[in-house]
């Protein structure tokens, strides 16, 4: 049976198996929900398996269905030295630090190899390109053989950005994938873009189509509903 090891700071704990040597992701639910999309369907294609869990008395009081079950609402899955730490709530500001502590701790325990996260940018038109940010000079030539636009100045919000600072301090090398986005909800296109760009870092073979399936339902979805609206604003009043 493999041991399970507690990594525990002030207000959060990682409950979860010791996978050494690996590529860690990062998916939380920020803008348009990039990180969260992306990792599950990470967990679908790469057939990974949950390897533990991360826990706080300041999480919200939630439980997550997945086919019917109740899971913990963040959890570590693993899969063929890729490990995926999902959440599937925004990270409260008060438990961060905290939890960005607890998760470099855990990857300075198992020499993982780099960390990804992602983010978004919100644009007024959208080009289909991901640009990247890295915390050192070597992550950032691999960004940029990759063609990829490097984001100047800005700040990187949430869990990602603190987890680049965080790793960079402990010598552990980091990027951050930011998709464009129109508005804060759901954008399965967008998360298919990053697909596209992580699949040429890790050297996987992730299909991004179930994504784009995804993103064209709710397009339609929301084309019957302008539809709708616009002839019920069409439709003549009485007095």
């Amino acid at each position: 049976m493999v041991k399970m090891v507690e990594t525990e700071v002030e207000c959060c704990k990682i409950i979860s198996k010791d996978v050494e040597d690996a590529i860690i992701l990062e998916g939380s639910p920020e803008l348009g929900l990039i990180g969260n999309i992306i990792g599950w369907l990470l967990v679908e294609e790469l057939k990974m398996k949950e390897i533990g869990h991360i826990d706080s008395k300041y999480f919200p009081p939630l439980a997550v269905l997945y086919k019917g079950k109740a899971i913990h609402p963040f959890r570590i899955y693993s899969s063929d030295n890729i490990v995926l730490f999902l959440s599937d709530f925004i990270i409260p500001p008060n438990v961060t630090y905290d939890m960005t502590n607890a998760i470099v701790n855990w990857m300075e325990r198992n020499n993982s190899k780099e960390i990804i996260t992602f983010n978004s940018i919100v644009v007024r038109e959208k080009t289909h390109v991901v640009a990247g940010a890295a915390n050192s000079d070597e992550s950032l030539e691999r960004l940029g053989n990759l063609d990829l636009p490097i984001l100047p100045f800005g700040n990187i919000t949430g869990l990602s950005g603190t987890l680049l600072t965080k790793s960079m301090q402990k010598g552990i090398a980091g990027s951050c994938l930011f998709a464009e986005v129109l508005s804060p909800y759901p954008d399965p296109r967008a998360a298919a873009d990053v697909i596209n760009i992580l699949n040429k870092m890790l050297g996987t073979k992730i299909d991004a189509n179930p994504l784009i399936k995804e993103a064209e339902e709710i397009e339609s979805r929301l084309k019957e509903l302008a539809q709708t609206v616009q002839g019920e604003t069409e439709s003549p009043a009485y007095m």
